[in-house]
């Protein structure tokens, strides 16, 4: 059954698992590819995924809530025929994976292996953008100086102070603060 608004986000998960690693020259096969993907979601075969009447493919969210890891990949991918997948980490092969179920980069329409979910909380981001995007962009993405690098929000979301919604006032110190670091420097410069 085909969804006319969204694609199948596992399709295109095999798809950007195939390209990336062809890129590399490694030739994955399609079968590989699906039981990767499927093993990554937390099943132990395409077959238990598609049988699963709880799983949504054409969901473009469900990054943001399934359970994923690597533990069915070390499992089940040293039981598959000889593939190349039986050489690769199985934590790189989970982040390629992950790019490839994740939504493409609302800025350059591109999946992405830095691709990450805007805001503080992931299981609802406000969109996604790939890290090139981010930091070329600082008109529309900013980082807070409390999250660092972490999380990527929009530009309107970070304050004048550089700061997120949940660090809000973090950087406004009181009186009784200002005097405790002060004090502080003044021991580790006679230190």
């Amino acid at each position: 059954m085909s969804d006319s608004k969204n694609p199948d986000v596992i399709d295109q998960a095999v798809h950007f698992l195939r390209e990336y690693y062809h890129g590399r020259d490694l030739e994955i096969r399609s079968a590989h590819a699906h039981a990767a993907v499927s093993h990554f979601l937390g099943y132990n075969s395409k077959k238990a995924l598609q049988s699963d009447p709880d799983f949504e493919p054409f969901d473009v969210d469900l990054i943001n809530y399934r359970e994923v890891g690597t533990e069915k990949l070390a499992e089940h991918i040293p039981r598959m025929k000889e593939t190349p997948l039986q050489r690769l980490s199985m934590r790189d092969l989970a982040a390629v994976i992950y790019a490839g179920l994740a939504p493409a980069c609302e800025c350059c329409e591109q999946k992405s292996l830095s691709i990450t979910p805007l805001g503080y909380e992931e299981r609802e981001p406000d969109g996604w953008v790939c890290q090139t995007c981010a930091d070329e962009d600082e008109s529309a993405y900013a980082y807070c100086k409390f999250c660092s690098d972490d999380y990527v929000y929009r530009s309107s979301e970070i304050n004048h102070r550089g700061e997120c919604a949940e660090h809000d006032g973090e950087s406004v110190y009181d009186d009784e603060e200002l005097e405790d670091m002060a004090s502080l420097a003044e021991y580790f410069q006679n230190h």
